[in-house]
């Protein structure tokens, strides 16, 4: 009744076996990937650095400057954050983008920049449940970093202005200079690759034994074909003397 039962136990347990058997390749394997993707992620990765600025938006209110300071309601604050995706979308848009890049060149910072290659560098998400912005710059070098993120400091919120109006964008961080770089992980990538060097090599050799249809001992034969073995040939070594031999022919 259980008969399908006890043959997947034992294939699993036969699996088990297999991979017991070949631990030692499976680990050298694991550790060769490893230092593979480690040797990749510190010498041949090119490492980048990345540089944030946050700014706050805010749905002004008709009235004094002094009642927009002091007084603040809860739909302010919930329009302020319904305006967050349009505010994201105009930081990004084309006509922000080309004054930076003029300003960037203007400043010697990269003489080689376009809108094309800001908005790959270029990282705007809304910080969750706020109605702050953070814009992130990522590139090889942490001083252009921080001198992109910046110059998008000074220009996007008075080209912000001239399109909404009673649009206030305030900053609150400006963007500094970071000595650790956001990619490559080294670990993180030195661990992947440990990880698939070990899925690659117990799957290979599971593989490979699955696929393997050759008969090795009576035990084969019973699980393939489901009959008893009824005997079997016993391997006979035969020892050779050729000193005796070289006598006979002399004689």
């Amino acid at each position: 009744m259980n008969t399908s039962n006890d043959i997947e136990q034992v294939d699993i347990k036969r699996m088990i076996e297999i991979v017991l058997e070949r631990i030692v390749s499976i680990v050298i394997i694991t550790i060769i990937f490893g230092m593979i993707t480690f040797a990749l992620s510190e010498f041949f990765i090119t490492p980048k650095y990345e540089s944030s600025i946050t700014m706050y938006v805010n749905n002004r209110r008709g009235g004094t400057e002094e009642s927009m300071e002091t007084k603040t309601l809860s739909s302010d604050i919930v329009a302020s954050q319904q305006l967050v995706p349009t505010y994201i979308e105009m930081i990004k848009s084309n006509n922000v983008l080309q004054e930076v890049c003029e300003v960037i060149k203007e400043k010697g910072v990269d003489e080689e920049i376009t809108v094309g290659k800001l908005k790959k560098m270029l990282t705007v998400e809304a910080v969750t449940n706020t109605e702050i912005i953070r814009v992130s710059v990522r590139t090889e070098d942490s001083s252009t970093s921080r001198e992109i993120a910046n110059t998008i400091a000074s220009v996007a919120p008075g080209k912000i202005q001239k399109f909404i109006e009673l649009s206030d964008v305030r900053i609150i961080d400006r963007a500094k200079i970071s000595t650790v770089p956001v990619s490559p992980n080294v670990r993180n990538n030195t661990i992947l690759g440990a990880l698939l060097g070990l899925i690659l090599s117990i799957s290979f050799i599971l593989l490979k034994e699955l696929f393997d249809v050759r008969v090795k001992s009576a035990d084969d034969l019973v699980a393939r074909f489901k009959y008893p073995v009824l005997g079997t040939i016993p391997e006979i070594s035969v020892s050779y003397d050729e000193s005796a031999n070289n006598e006979n022919v002399y004689q």
